[in-house]
């Protein structure tokens, strides 16, 4: 760790003095001339609002606007009754914005709203995790570093509002997948500052609190340079955007024949299977190695996973951030785990692990694992399908209007 510092002090001192000289300036004329929130920006999942703060606080702000924060679910959109879809235009008087992709895990929505300040307090947002997150060590390194931003990390830790626990454990977390990654043979460079301070956060000593103090100014501006690479992004991307009209009066919406329109969909998407899987989906990931599928999870089991812990904090922040969320509890697809060999008896194992959770911390949740067999519930092997996001659509109503 000495090297460390003493490598990144020379550095951080030559960068402090341009920042002092030139930052402040070129700060100020970028946040003075960001454009405005834009409709269109809430249904692409933009890498900036996984990565930055910026996105995340202007969606927030608007009071017709509910976040959702997912995973590889989200880019379903070619579904009609996705919820992109399915609000689009503000159907409901309100639209949502996509926060997520593949591998979004719960640790990675915990630093997100951590790091969200005062932005969420009080506002309502929809949660959703995936099934195949609960493998006993949770998120892989790789994946991880893929969607972790130091950016919100060091404003996390910079947050008073956090408890000590909070910060231990998602420091604790950083630390030890920023080292497991480290020894991946394809990783790519890690800020070493960055995983000093994760481990002395996590693990604080005499010689770390040394260290620590003198990277202070190192971390003080690289915190400053990360939020203007956020704000130069993020400016390009609201600039690129565009509002949808404001709506006129809405017709009710006849939700029979919503789901008799998803019905339709769901058969005519997936035509080439007896699973109920999009014809894509199936054909890319399936198709010749049908029978090479059988019985392939006869071993697997989300009985344990760190993921739970992950899923207990992010509950904790919504908690101390006093966020109002609204978890989605997803099935497994019932008839094609029956197939690859992963029985009932142990889904039913992990639905009852996530519900005791969900309970412990008193979250609202809507229970989708009794739909595990239900014909186009899902699209493919994990994720929610026709008549699947038709549920979320409607609960979506009911919780954004407290019915």
């Amino acid at each position: 760790m000495r090297r460390t510092a003493v490598k990144l002090l020379p550095p951080a001192a030559a960068m402090l003095l341009a920042a002092g000289l030139l930052l402040p300036g070129t700060g100020a004329v970028i946040a003075g001339t960001m454009p405005p929130w834009r409709d269109s920006v809430g249904n692409v999942n933009h890498t900036e609002k996984i990565t930055g703060q910026v996105l995340l606080q202007q969606s927030a702000a608007r009071e017709d606007t509910l976040l959702i924060f997912g995973s590889s679910e989200l880019r379903t959109t070619e579904i009609s009754t996705h919820p992109a879809n399915f609000f689009a235009g503000k159907r409901a008087d309100f639209q949502v914005d996509l926060i997520g992709r593949g591998s979004c895990q719960s640790l990675i929505h915990a630093i997100q709203i951590a790091a969200s300040g005062e932005a969420l307090r009080g506002k309502k947002v929809l949660l959703i995790t995936s099934p195949q997150s609960y493998v006993p060590e949770g998120i892989a390194p790789d994946l991880f570093m893929a969607n972790f931003s130091a950016q919100q990390y060091l404003a996390l830790l910079a947050d008073g509002a956090l408890s000590d626990e909070v910060k231990t454990y998602l420091s604790r977390r950083v630390a030890e997948l920023t080292e497991e990654y480290r020894t991946l043979p394809d990783a790519a460079p890690i800020d070493p500052a960055i995983a000093a301070l994760a481990r002395h956060r996590a693990e604080p000593s005499a010689f770390s609190r040394v260290t620590n103090g003198l990277l202070t100014p190192y971390y003080a501006l690289n915190r400053y340079l990360l939020q203007m690479k956020d704000r130069v992004s993020v400016r390009k991307i609201l600039a690129a955007g565009e509002d949808y009209p404001a709506p006129g009066k809405l017709p009710a919406i006849d939700w029979a024949a919503e789901e008799q329109a998803a019905l339709r969909e769901g058969e005519a998407m997936s035509s080439n299977n007896d699973f109920g899987m999009l014809n894509d989906y199936y054909t890319t990931y399936i198709g010749s190695r049908l029978q090479r599928q059988k019985d392939r999870d006869s071993a697997l089991s989300y009985s344990r996973s760190k993921e739970y812990d992950d899923l207990r904090i992010l509950f904790e922040i919504c908690r101390e951030k006093g966020v109002e969320p609204l978890f989605i509890h997803v099935p497994l697809h019932g008839t094609w785990s029956d197939y690859t060999g992963f029985p009932s008896e142990r889904r039913a194992e992990y639905y009852r692990n996530v519900r005791e959770i969900v309970k412990e911390y008193g979250i609202e949740m809507l229970d989708l694992t009794g739909h595990e067999y239900e014909e186009y519930f899902m699209c493919d092997t994990m994720h929610l399908g026709w008549r699947g996001w038709l549920a979320v659509d409607k609960a979506l109503i009911d919780y954004y209007y407290d019915e």
